[in-house]
């Protein structure tokens, strides 16, 4: 009996109209914070994010839109506006993830209706909006999805939650292996933005950018994976560090969906990646060594620093991470989505053998060009958590 696995069919991505640079936000958020000593402060944490352009739904460089964000007690009226933001977007990126499952099935003679006829199972993720009937409801409406299909939201598991509702999808694929799931994940951290006058509001107003990642999974018989030259997720980790409880912590005020970040986050993640990572591998009888692709959630500067620092990892095993980070911020559980996109179209482009290059395989045989490459995904929950993928791409 065939050993059916998930695969990747297609990622698709998009963001909001309004894009901000980072010079700019610097400037205004230092004057708005008034006090000649603090601006210099400001601009270099600003500088420090290594982040170049960031993508928002509300463009938060207008006076208008600060007078709305401190506005006490308007947690409706920034639920109203999620909903008028995420509900087009998150139908324009899933449409367009079905529409490149399609194309990408033409061979065996499947269109955009018999994608949509297949897909049994759709999980939303977001920690920057509460709706309900929620997002997903309006997202099978507009694009015609069975009214029968499977429904999970997945909600304030913060960035980490991507990679949770492709756990989610990947359980279910294993069980129905004859259907699809499609996974979304949309996070508008700008319709939350309080511009409350301290320390930890700066930070956030300065790392946090919106965007949206669909994915369309389904599953493929273990012996037929090498034909498929697709992304295929082979297990999951999930891990709850111990006594990291204040590291990354979501709040629900009157005024909008808050996070704070604690400053022993960046230590907590570099004494805690690689054991968790280490163990994970010796399950399958990997080491480090032995991978190849690393998809590390672009959480902000110090967080991409600390996993290099505990994993050992060069700043070009990272360089997905890095660059999604430079051209749209920390964006929450789609960001790491945005990264294995990025990675996957660099390595149809030049296939594959810069990655292996880079990698020192312990064994005697190096590996073919024609071997799969193998990768780690992963990102931080509330808690502090780490959720990833073990996958190959073929």
């Amino acid at each position: 009996m065939s050993q059916y696995l998930p695969i990747v069919e297609s990622i698709a991505t998009g963001t909001p109209q309004h894009i901000v640079y980072q010079s700019d936000a610097a400037k205004f958020v230092s004057a708005l914070y008034g006090a000649q000593a603090q601006q210099p402060q400001i601009e270099r944490i600003y500088k420090n994010t290594r982040i170049d352009t960031r993508h928002l739904a509300i463009d938060l460089l207008t006076d208008e839109v600060v007078r709305f964000c401190r506005e006490p007690n308007n947690i409706k009226q920034r639920m109203q506006l999620y909903a008028e933001c995420a509900i087009p977007l998150a139908t324009e990126v899933a449409g367009k993830a079905i529409a490149i499952a399609a194309k990408r099935a033409e061979a065996d003679r499947i269109d955009v209706a018999k994608i949509i006829e297949s897909i049994g199972l759709i999980v939303f993720v977001t920690s920057t909006g509460f709706l309900a009937p929620g997002v997903d409801t309006k997202v099978i409406e507009n694009l015609g999805l069975r009214r029968n299909i499977a429904r999970i939201p997945v909600n304030f598991m913060g960035c980490a939650a991507g990679v949770t509702g492709l756990r989610v999808a990947c359980d279910y694929l294993r069980a129905y292996p004859q259907s699809r799931a499609l996974v979304i994940c949309l996070e508008l951290s700008s319709i939350n933005s309080s511009f409350e006058d301290n320390l930890n509001e700066i930070i956030i107003h300065s790392i946090f950018g919106d965007g949206c990642a669909a994915v369309v999974l389904g599953a493929c018989a273990e012996e037929k994976l090498a034909t498929q030259n697709r992304l295929i997720i082979r297990d999951n980790f999930s891990y709850l560090v111990e006594d990291t409880a204040d590291g990354i912590v979501l709040d629900v005020r009157d005024n909008g969906i808050t996070c704070q970040l604690s400053p022993q986050l960046p230590s907590y993640i570099e004494s805690g990646v690689d054991p968790i990572i280490t163990n994970f591998l010796k399950q399958h009888q990997l080491t480090k060594a032995e991978i190849d692709l690393w998809a590390v959630h672009p959480g902000g500067t110090r967080i991409i620093e600390k996993v290099q620092r505990s994993l050992e990892l060069s700043d070009d095993r990272v360089a997905d991470s890095w660059e999604i980070l430079r051209e749209y911020g920390n964006m929450l559980s789609c960001a790491v989505i945005f990264v294995i996109e990025r990675m996957l179209i660099r390595i149809d482009a030049n296939g594959g053998n810069n990655d292996r290059q880079q990698q020192s395989h312990s064994s005697d045989d190096p590996p073919k060009s024609s071997d799969p490459l193998t990768g780690i995904a992963f990102s931080f929950s509330p808690g502090v958590g780490i959720e990833g993928l073990l996958f190959q791409k073929y």
